[in-house]
């Protein structure tokens, strides 16, 4: 029996290249979402994502054999979601969002590498004073817990330069931190997750090295 294998956001030479695959004929792959919609929109609702997935899910005559994600978020994380809907084996959503939450992340690798992981704090950018809640010295680098290509990260040496980049964080950072919070909530939390939502950032200390 051909199994039915769902790619969030496909693109055609993928779809080509994977029926070159050995034993092609016993799987037929489908997309699920288009890139324009699940990657490279501007503004989206991570909820509206995981709907208009269902939607088309709940709508196909056949088995759901896999679902597969092959890019960031948010197609990283409606995966594990739409997995557990469909008894599909899957990473957790909490195993994902250890990985794609940026804070979460060095929590995670601060109690099994300790020795290699630069110091860091959570930062609210929308405090009345953020300055107060960094612990490091300059120079140090700061971003949103969820971002792509660096974007919103800046190398901070002084306080004019972190004032300066708070001010510009707190113009973008909902772009990504309100659909990421949409997701947040498919997840069970810990509390010094909870209180590190989309919209916060982490300040890190510059790596050195090789």
């Amino acid at each position: 029996m051909q199994r039915n294998i769902f790619v969030v956001a496909l693109e055609e030479q993928q779809r080509e290249e994977l029926e070159t695959l050995r034993h092609a004929e016993q799987f037929k792959v489908h997309s699920l979402l288009s890139v324009k919609t699940a990657v490279e929109s501007p503004s989206f609702s991570f909820d509206d994502l995981l709907n208009e997935a269902r939607s088309k899910l709940q709508a196909f005559d056949g088995t759901i054999d896999a679902i597969i994600a092959q890019w960031d978020f948010p197609t990283s994380l409606l995966v594990p979601i739409l997995c557990k809907e469909y008894n599909i084996p899957s990473p957790s959503v909490e195993s994902v969002l250890k990985c794609e939450h940026k804070y979460w992340s060095r929590l995670e690798q601060k109690k099994v590498i300790p020795d290699v992981v630069p110091d860091f704090c959570g930062v609210d950018p929308f405090a009345d004073d953020p300055l107060s809640q960094v612990t490091l010295d300059y120079p140090f680098w700061i971003k949103p817990i969820k971002a792509f290509s660096s974007h919103l990260g800046f190398k901070i040496e002084n306080e004019e330069q972190f004032h300066a980049a708070i001010e510009e964080i707190r113009q973008g950072i909902r772009q990504l931190g309100d659909p990421f919070n949409e997701a947040l909530r498919y997840a069970d939390l810990p509390p010094e997750i909870r209180e590190m939502d989309g919209n916060s950032c982490i300040a890190e200390q510059i790596i050195s090295g090789v």
